[in-house]
């Protein structure tokens, strides 16, 4: 049987495949030996981490947040978990990352005894952050215990702790909500700009044909809207997407949320903007990139708060947004006093 590829380089690959192009990805892996299983699991697991601990960092309720070395860990055959997190209410807790393509994830005996002992060593609480399906939630030791260790997408995604733990928010969006984005080849627009289509000179938002925004200026107080429904607009594009061609240089892409209801979380709506940022090499920013940048002290461009004003915005101008909080449903317009 092989011995399984150093955790060290596949965190230096992980690290910096994003500034190589496909052939020098090839060559790196050759010259650091990866296997199938390094290219095809181990990294896309380490992608899976990323993303949750820039999810935790972007939602703003966390104090502080410590990952653990895995590689000076195995100096002395010691087990611990990815991280260690301090919320801003002071409830200590240890974070162990697991992600599937499968509706399912089973979690050994040892594993689960091992992880336990580290959380009570450092006296904190252990959870699991468990990606299935697309779908991040996250669970207690104990709940792990109590359904044999096996969580099921569609059984367990209604009982996880994501939402009060880290603070995120689900929401419930009913059908009759339309993006117009109108863009010109000739025109400067508003700095946004689409490959195909030129740059974005008009962005208008209705609901069941009545208009709630109209943009034609980043100087518009509600310009940041722009970004803060990107996600939306990704889920809309998915569901219905019409592109009228206007004269030979306007383009206009309308894209609808047809279906009865459409439930997206916060933390969608705070990560999607990152996706669709260019860096200087000409490449889609990934999220181990953009953690970098964050690392090094750069801003984000949006808080948390952008967001939930955005959401208001919809709420306040007629649109029956709801939000889901445990097993209930409540309009978001009755909750927006008790935002944060």
């Amino acid at each position: 049987m092989s011995e399984s590829t150093s955790i060290e380089k596949i965190k230096a690959f992980h690290s910096i495949k994003k500034y190589l192009n496909e052939e020098q990805q090839k060559e790196m892996i050759e010259i650091l030996q990866l296997q199938p299983v390094d290219i095809e699991k181990r990294l896309w697991g380490k992608d899976n981490e990323v993303e949750f601990i820039l999810m935790i960092h972007l939602l703003q309720w966390c104090k502080s947040i410590v990952g653990f070395e895995e590689g000076v860990a195995q100096l002395t055959d010691t087990v611990a978990s990815d991280l260690f997190v301090e919320l801003n209410n002071g409830t200590k807790l240890v974070v162990e990352i697991k992600s599937t393509t499968e509706d399912k994830y089973t979690i050994s005996e040892k594993l689960l005894t091992e992880k336990e002992k580290f959380a009570e060593k450092i006296n904190a609480k252990l959870y699991f952050a468990i990606k299935t399906k697309g779908y991040w939630m996250l669970f207690s030791s104990e709940y792990i215990r109590n359904h044999n260790r096996k969580i099921f997408v569609e059984k367990d995604y209604l009982n996880s702790e994501l939402n009060s733990i880290f603070g995120d928010r689900t929401f419930i969006f009913p059908q009759g909500l339309s993006i117009k984005s109108t863009y010109s080849k000739t025109s400067v627009g508003m700095g946004i700009s689409n490959n195909d289509y030129g740059n974005l000179v008009k962005y208008e938002v209705t609901y069941n044909g009545t208009r709630l925004l109209r943009l034609s200026s980043s100087s518009d107080k509600f310009f940041f809207l722009t970004i803060a429904f990107e996600n939306l607009q990704d889920m809309m594009s998915n569901d219905s997407q019409e592109i009228i061609r206007i004269d030979d240089v306007r383009t206009m892409i309308v894209e609808k949320l047809t279906h009865e209801t459409s439930m997206m979380n916060l933390s969608l709506f705070i990560l999607s903007p990152i996706r669709h940022l260019i860096n200087d090499l000409g490449h889609a920013y990934d999220f181990n990139e953009y953690l970098t940048l964050l690392i090094e002290k750069k801003d984000n461009f949006l808080s948390r708060q952008h967001f939930m004003l955005g959401l208001s915005f919809l709420a306040e101008n007629k649109y029956p947004l709801l939000e889901k909080r445990g097993q209930n449903i409540y309009k978001f317009e009755d909750m927006i006093i008790k935002q944060e």
